[in-house]
């Protein structure tokens, strides 16, 4: 007999994506968007159960492995190794990632998140794969699972460039939940400018405006330092879960077909208006002098 999988974990995310520029000139927008949420063990059990989502070409919203994490095949063993390599610790147990799909053939997904629990099924760690447009290169954030922060704030240095509008002189904060009935993801991006590190510490310029108190939880010591830095920028992910089955996934491709190009519509259409507005542009640091 053969044993059919029970799909406990997956879903499919609905709600809205908001952005928020605060300086040097003010923007905002929100879009609604929806994201996959996949359990990496039952993708076979949705292949089988959902009509018009699977891994061959021909399926309209397509699982295609080749467009996520590099590495092993089994994407599991791929999130783990790459979480290893930046913090040197190994974990085991269930991985789970929100992300899009490859519709109607096409891609991109400028944030997939990877959440990574243990044997117990205790969140661990978040790997955010970060991608940019149009140099459509890759980059990878561990952040500690939120009960490791104070505060639930956790600092990193911004190490990629994904936006021209956003020079490398900055730090993420992030900000992030476990993925229940509801997911949140946070970032805010704060100036280095008005504020140096010494020895692992922040020292903060106190005239700094949309002044923002956190805690940097960084793995390198455990320490925890205070910073108040300009907010720049942030950007929120707040959806609501629904089950993964043909129907909603059909009623989603029924209001927005094909989510790869509206995201990438939308990128540069904002683009466009913060250049019409004046903002500043910053080359990409590889591509700069050449």
């Amino acid at each position: 007999m053969v044993k059919i999988m029970r799909i406990t974990n997956s879903g499919i995310y609905s709600g809205h994506v908001r952005h928020r520029r605060f300086t040097p000139v003010l923007h905002r927008f929100r879009y609604s968007m929806f994201m996959v949420y996949l359990d990496v063990d039952e993708i076979d059990a949705l292949c089988d159960k959902v009509t018009g989502f699977g891994r061959a070409w021909f399926h309209f919203a397509r699982f295609r492995r080749q467009d996520y994490i590099d590495g092993a095949k089994d994407i599991n063993q791929a999130v783990k190794d790459k979480i290893h390599a930046l913090t040197g610790k190994r974990i085991d147990g269930k991985v789970s990632m929100l992300c899009h799909l490859r519709y109607g053939g096409l891609y991109f997904s400028p944030l997939n998140v990877y959440y990574v629990f243990d044997q117990q099924g205790v969140w661990q760690y978040v790997l955010a794969e970060v991608s940019n447009t149009p140099w459509n290169q890759r980059h990878y954030y561990a952040i500690p699972a939120k009960q490791y922060w104070q505060q639930k704030h956790f600092i990193d240095d911004k190490a990629f460039h994904v936006s021209p509008f956003n020079p490398m002189d900055q730090d993420y904060v992030w900000q992030l939940s476990q993925p229940d009935s509801i997911v949140n993801v946070h970032l805010e991006v704060h100036s280095k400018k008005d504020s140096f590190h010494r020895d692992g510490e922040i020292i903060s310029n106190k005239n700094s405006n949309h002044n923002t108190e956190c805690h940097n939880s960084g793995h390198h010591n455990g320490s925890h330092h205070k910073v108040n830095a300009t907010k720049v920028f942030d950007a929120t992910l707040a959806m609501q879960k629904q089950p993964f089955t043909t129907t909603t996934l059909l009623r989603h491709l029924l209001i927005t077909p094909i989510m790869t190009i509206k995201v990438v519509v939308g990128i540069y259409w904002q683009a466009f208006k913060l250049w019409r507005k004046g903002a500043p542009i910053y080359d990409h640091p590889n591509h700069h002098n050449k």
